[in-house]
């Protein structure tokens, strides 16, 4: 990134604050969450300068207590993959997730124990390049879509380890094996060797950080390549509760 940008300064407390996320219960150290990360939203912001600029003037000094309603996950590929999987992390059936999410109302206002969030900020229809359009330039204060990710990385991840040292999560599930030096980078002490295992011919890499949580990195989970089948998440969440039984440890 060019030392001769000139970033927005409402953009930038923006993106550092809990912008990207859709919350939940991010949880205390003495009762600490289960935090699932995804990339970046989906669905896209608006491409028009002035709306971007009136975005930044969101409250995001918190973290969004969550989802109004629990249907909510069931509405979103990307949710209901992600409860399949906590379904069967907390050693249930990834046939059980409706029940599971009407229950345990995972990323709902109101709710105990999981909270829902995103390495990036701004949304996407997806991770293209192309899609960083001249609004997005002129309201960041940032050229490209390569400038506005290596700006994320060198401000925005910091403070993400500083919500993990606050918050102490038990368990951080990262979807994206390609992005996983930025969850390395985001969630994981400097040094911090990542385990990898294969199931079912899918990646799984984990390793635990110093506040004692676990942070494991799955494929993305809404692709044809991806962790999708739910024979496989539901072999990634018995590996996943099992690791958390055995604390992080190989």
């Amino acid at each position: 990134m060019s030392d001769t940008i000139h970033v927005n300064p409402e953009f930038a407390k923006w993106a550092v604050g809990f912008s990207g996320c859709d919350g939940g219960d991010i949880g205390v150290p003495s009762k600490s969450s289960t935090w699932f990360c995804g990339i970046e939203w989906g669905g896209g912001h608006p491409e028009n300068a002035e709306e971007l600029l009136s975005i930044w003037n969101e409250d995001v000094s918190s973290p969004h207590t969550g989802y109004k309603d629990w249907r909510a996950n069931l509405e979103y590929i990307f949710n209901w993959q992600a409860v399949k999987l906590l379904s069967a992390i907390e050693g249930g059936s990834v046939s059980e997730y409706k029940q599971f999410a009407e229950k345990v109302q995972p990323f709902v206002a109101g709710g105990n124990g999981y909270f829902k969030m995103n390495l990036y900020p701004l949304a996407f229809k997806n991770t293209s390049h192309a899609l960083w359009k001249d609004a997005f330039a002129s309201a960041t204060g940032l050229p490209s879509k390569q400038d506005y990710l290596a700006w994320i990385r060198a401000k925005r991840f910091p403070v993400m380890k500083s919500w993990v040292a606050g918050s102490a999560p038990r368990l951080v599930v990262c979807a994206g094996i390609t992005y996983k030096e930025d969850f390395r980078a985001a969630f994981l002490d400097d040094g911090v060797e990542l385990h990898r295992e294969v199931i079912d011919d899918r990646e799984l890499h984990w390793a635990k950080n110093s506040h004692g949580g676990l942070v494991v990195i799955i494929p993305f989970m809404v692709n044809r390549y991806g962790l999708t089948k739910n024979a496989s998440i539901q072999k990634f969440g018995d590996r996943i509760r099992e690791l958390m039984v055995m604390g992080g440890n190989p």
